[in-house]
């Protein structure tokens, strides 16, 4: 009976290259235990890469679309909070102007007229309000304030009612400012676009477009009836009781009216605010399925690898064990 044998070198070669495979396979087992993926996707995945390419992409993908729909939250919520604090200024001066109005005391309408200027102020402010870096009410061009400062529309309307002294002139002209075409708000007070901003592309079909501008005919409307109050307290038809009573009584009602369409543009917000919310919804589900199917195709188990890594261990061990035996062996040992 023959045996076959190894020369030496056969079998350091032999030995290296066991070494060399048991050092690669615990190398990859180590990897993909520490990562909990595995390293092949390719060779290892069901599908093949491709499923696993399919469903990276997918997941890229809905990346973008939640993060545009953080960006499009954010800028909708701001939009909102804004609407609120102008609706709530306009509702203030209003019930202000009626029992200024109601009494035949110069300096409490003077207060309320200068009161009415700092609201003023205030609600051009809110109006060039930014969310991360977009301006809100400035339309398609968010990288500008939607409106001038509040001194010089204030300058710009005393220009325009010059001249008039009757409460009715006044008022014809701070609309005609504001409304016309070609009108003074239009070349100096709007510095936005004429477009809306967006559309917000959501996922899964769904867009958001922001549907407020400061040139919008409400907002106009609102700075239009609060202006009528600002200028009293500029010097408009000062000396004439009266008169100022009657341009606050317009500049009260046009406020009324007011407060009712800024209600109606907070409603426009708050149904796009919903859609952004279930866009949202179904985003966050659909990303928890396509990661759920991810990791059916690339994780590993844990238990399975640990065991497997184990049983290199225990082989490598095996290994350096008889290495180190056969190199200790004579020829006397060997004829035994």
């Amino acid at each position: 009976m023959s045996i076959s044998t190894f020369g030496d070198m056969a079998s350091t070669f032999m030995t290296h290259r066991q070494n060399t495979q048991l050092r690669q396979e615990m190398t990859r087992l180590g990897t993909e235990l520490s990562t909990g993926r595995k390293s092949d996707l390719g060779a290892n995945a069901t599908g093949g890469f491709g499923a696993v390419a399919g469903l990276e992409h997918s997941l890229k993908l809905l990346s973008a679309h939640m993060q545009a729909t953080n960006e499009a939250r954010l800028m909708a919520d701001t939009t909102q909070v804004a609407l609120s604090t102008i609706q709530t200024q306009t509702q203030d001066l209003s019930n202000a102007l009626i029992a200024a109005r109601s009494s035949n005391n110069t300096t409490l309408l003077q207060t309320t007229a200068m009161d009415a200027e700092q609201k003023f102020a205030s609600i051009i402010s809110k109006l060039n309000t930014d969310a991360g870096g977009r301006s809100l009410f400035s339309g398609a061009a968010t990288d500008q304030p939607a409106l001038a400062d509040a001194d010089t529309i204030i300058t710009e309307l005393m220009a325009a009612i010059a001249g008039e002294n009757t409460a009715a002139g006044v008022s014809t002209a701070i609309d005609d400012w504001f409304s016309m075409p070609g009108s003074g708000f239009e070349t100096l007070g709007y510095l936005g676009a004429d477009e809306n901003y967006g559309p917000i592309r959501l996922g899964n079909g769904e867009t958001a477009t922001l549907p407020v501008r400061a040139n919008d005919p409400e907002i106009r409307n609102l700075l239009s009836a609060i202006a009528k109050t600002v200028v009293l307290a500029e010097g408009a038809l000062s000396g004439n009781l009266e008169e100022q009573k009657s341009l606050a009584e317009m500049s009260s009602n046009g406020l009324l009216t007011a407060v009712d369409q800024t209600t109606m543009l907070q409603a426009q917000v708050g149904a796009v605010e919903a859609r952004i919310e279930n866009a949202s919804a179904h985003n966050a589900a659909e990303q928890q399925a396509l990661e759920l199917s991810y990791n059916k195709l690339t994780a590993v188990d844990p238990y399975e690898t640990a065991t497997r890594l184990e049983e290199l261990y225990s082989q490598m061990e095996a290994l350096y064990i008889t290495t180190a035996r056969l190199s200790k062996l004579s020829f006397t040992d060997y004829m035994r």
